[in-house]
């Protein structure tokens, strides 16, 4: 790959609302977490235990690009965490559908 094939990334247009809003996913997804959390000690269900764990991967993974030198582009890192968080939670599901009845 050539210097000139790679793009300078912009910088943020707006520093402070970019990480004011992923701030706010973090608490979000912080929250969601604790949400099934509840539900999951009550009912010692897996599939809340899988959506909880879902959250809280998604919450360390803003949290984590929150610290990045561009907030609002991310890191081949930060897309893989992603991805296996997404793919636990859709192998918890199909697990639910097909091998618990």
């Amino acid at each position: 790959m050539n210097a000139a094939a790679v793009q300078q990334l912009a910088p943020l247009s707006h520093p402070l609302f970019d990480v004011f809003l992923l701030g706010f996913v973090v608490a979000c997804s912080l929250v969601a977490a604790l949400f099934f959390l509840r539900f999951w000690k009550s009912t010692r269900d897996p599939l809340f235990a899988a959506f909880t764990l879902f959250f809280a991967v998604q919450a360390v993974n803003y949290g984590m690009l929150l610290m990045a030198d561009h907030p609002n582009e991310g890191t081949f890192l930060h897309t893989i965490i992603r991805f296996l968080a997404v793919l636990g939670l859709l192998a918890a599901i199909v697990w639910k559908n097909l091998f618990e009845r």
